[in-house]
């Protein structure tokens, strides 16, 4: 979520202009009036979307006529709803993240949403596919994010154009680390994955239309095998270090003792607080190979199987959650990218960090919502450490992790 130039969110057609005012028919209705609703609609969520969903709700539940109570859930949302829906109970509507989508459809706890042709058009593209799961689309988005390279200005003053810059850069400055990624001993697929792409890897077979094939594992094709095989240069340079983990990658940063950093928006707090110059742009892919694609998380609104008012929950993630003032409202307190267009260009507009970081995500994908990625994370980030540490050459880490993703997805 960071950019010059808005990035991923251009990826989209058209903003959503007359969707502003909640009930308003020209929001989306297509001129026909709303049905009438009775009942209650009860939204789960976490702590950081459940107060703006409280005060949005209210003039809601005055326009509309429908209690909505919305419910806190700290950490164990999607267990709690998987648990309540295999009694045929819990809420009409959660609020997630779309890599839960997969294993939720799989698991027959979600309905599929129906987007007309207009509000999908007036969404970021990428966040309609990240939903979609087997042709059907099971959330309707609302935030996008994705990391990015943070660069301090005064340590480094110009954006490095390609990886190989950025190390040249980083040892020009003269700091303890040329950069700080957060890898771990345990590795960490998540942060390696847009210089892994960037060597041409992937990690299930994209069909092109957004579907994945879990038997088609790419972590031991040539483009996998020279990424590790990069990963086990950069670790034996001292450019990538298993030492940099969850404790010191931002503070690193912040204490001066790197210039480069590749974190999210998250990283932000720290950074502003500490009164650095700084700047937000894409992470530089490897010279001569692709570019660094991050993966992109976006955040929207399941409708339940089992909801105890499905058409009013449908209508309602469908028509209210695509308004520029609920997504504009979830960005403030959320620190994301709206998925509207129109809203993302309003929420960028005159601010450097966003659109660093849109930019940034000018190239990322959709992180896999499939429930075979469960079977990626250790296994890749175990091989990830093992080659920047030299326990194993690149090509024996990434044959390794391919295998034990197979026996994994397999079983």
């Amino acid at each position: 979520m960071r950019r010059r130039t808005l990035g991923i969110t251009a990826v989209s057609a058209a903003a959503l202009g007359t969707m502003a005012a909640c009930g308003d028919d020209s929001a989306g209705n297509g001129g026909e009036e709303s049905p009438e609703f009775s009942g209650e609609l009860v939204i789960w969520a976490d702590e950081t979307r459940t107060p703006v969903l409280k005060e949005f709700v209210k003039h809601f539940e005055q326009e509309v006529g429908v209690k909505v109570t919305v419910e806190e859930h700290v950490e164990t949302l999607r267990e709690d709803f998987l648990a309540a829906a295999e009694q045929g109970q819990g809420p009409d509507i959660i609020v997630g993240a779309h890599d839960w989508a997969g294993q939720l459809a799989a698991d027959g706890v979600v309905a599929p949403i129906t987007l007309s042709a207009d509000k999908s058009a007036a969404l970021n593209e990428t966040a309609v596919k990240a939903f979609t799961v087997d042709g059907n689309v099971y959330g309707v988005a609302y935030a996008m994010e994705n990391i990015g390279l943070l660069r301090n200005t005064d340590l480094a003053p110009e954006a490095p154009a390609t990886f190989e810059e950025l190390i040249a850069a980083g040892q020009a400055a003269g700091t303890q680390e040329v950069l700080t990624v957060e890898t771990g001993v345990d590795g960490n697929a998540y942060n390696a994955y847009p210089l892994f792409a960037s060597m041409g890897g992937y990690l299930f077979k994209d069909d092109g239309t957004g579907t994945l094939d879990p038997t088609d594992v790419g972590v031991d094709s040539p483009g996998g095998i020279a990424a590790f095989e990069k990963f086990a240069e950069l670790g034996a340079a001292g450019v990538l270090k298993t030492t940099i983990d969850a404790s010191n990658t931002i503070p690193f940063f912040v204490e001066k003792k790197t210039a480069f950093l590749i974190s999210g928006p998250w990283a932000l707090t720290d950074v502003q607080t500490a009164g650095l110059n700084y700047e937000v742009t894409a992470i530089p892919g490897f010279e001569g190979q692709g570019p660094a694609s991050p993966f992109l998380g976006v955040q929207g609104f399941y409708v339940s199987a089992t909801a105890a008012n499905a058409v009013f929950a449908q209508e309602f993630v469908t028509n209210y959650v695509l308004t520029d003032d609920l997504q504009l409202k979830l960005a403030e307190v959320g620190g994301r990218l709206p998925a509207l267009t129109a809203a993302a260009e309003a929420y960028a507009a005159d601010n450097a960090d966003v659109q660093g970081f849109a930019a940034a995500g000018e190239n990322a994908v959709p992180m896999p919502n499939i429930p075979a990625m469960n079977a990626v994370w250790e296994p890749f980030g175990r091989a990830q450490a093992d080659a920047i540490d030299g326990v194993s050459t690149g090509e024996e880490a990434a044959t390794t992790a391919a295998q034990t993703i197979r026996d994994a997805v397999g079983a």
